[in-house]
């Protein structure tokens, strides 16, 4: 079975969380779900990191996560098989979810096969919705606040170009509501973690 090829973008919001969310409460969005995310990033790469191998660390890393919806706690390893463009900006994404009931053990089992913590990612998830735009307000401790668009599209098939163009559109997209955004179109949570304590 092939897998999907998805891709999003992820944009810094440039003002307060409460004066977005009414923007797009006016306009008709609503808001479907909350969440805390707590993820784990593991590697296995045996060597200094430093700005230049962020990249390469995140890529050959396993994540350990708890998401905890309202009534409800799921846990995952996954593994994101992420393209980069010469720029270091993600293309595209594929993902290998396994659930996991006990990521403590998890946790220990990969430290005994020689993987080590590189980072841990917390934040509160706010999803609005309307039509088919789900725009993801993500809370992130030590970061600030991000907004995810996730395109459900399989684009497996598509070239590089098709793949930017959607990602220009949908960046428009978010502009269209009148939320005031930095002009960085994929802000990597873990990456961002990362070099700021290097």
């Amino acid at each position: 079975m092939r897998k999907m090829k998805q891709i999003e973008i992820t944009v810094r919001l440039d003002e307060d969380i409460k004066s977005a969310i009414e923007k797009l409460e006016k306009q008709g969005f609503k808001k479907i779900r909350e969440s805390n995310i707590d993820d784990i990033y593991m590697t296995n790469l045996d060597e200094e990191i430093c700005e230049e191998k962020i990249q390469e660390f995140l890529k050959n890393a396993v994540l350990l996560r708890k998401l905890e919806l309202e009534n409800e706690v799921i846990k995952k390893l996954t593994y994101k098989n992420k393209e980069f463009n010469s720029e270091g900006d993600v293309i595209s994404e594929q993902k290998v979810n396994v659930g996991c009931d006990d990521l403590e053990k998890a946790k220990r089992l990969f430290e005994c096969l020689k993987f080590k913590e590189l980072v841990e990612v917390k934040y509160h998830v706010i999803v609005y919705k309307k039509d088919n735009k789900e725009f993801a307000f993500q809370q992130v401790d030590n970061l600030g606040t991000l907004i995810e668009y996730e395109n459900e599209e399989d684009f497996s098939e598509k070239s590089i170009e098709e793949i930017n163009s959607t990602k220009e559109k949908m960046y428009q997209e978010i502009l269209a509501t009148n939320i005031k955004i930095t002009d960085e179109l994929d802000v990597k949570k873990a990456y961002e973690l990362i070099r700021n304590r290097l």
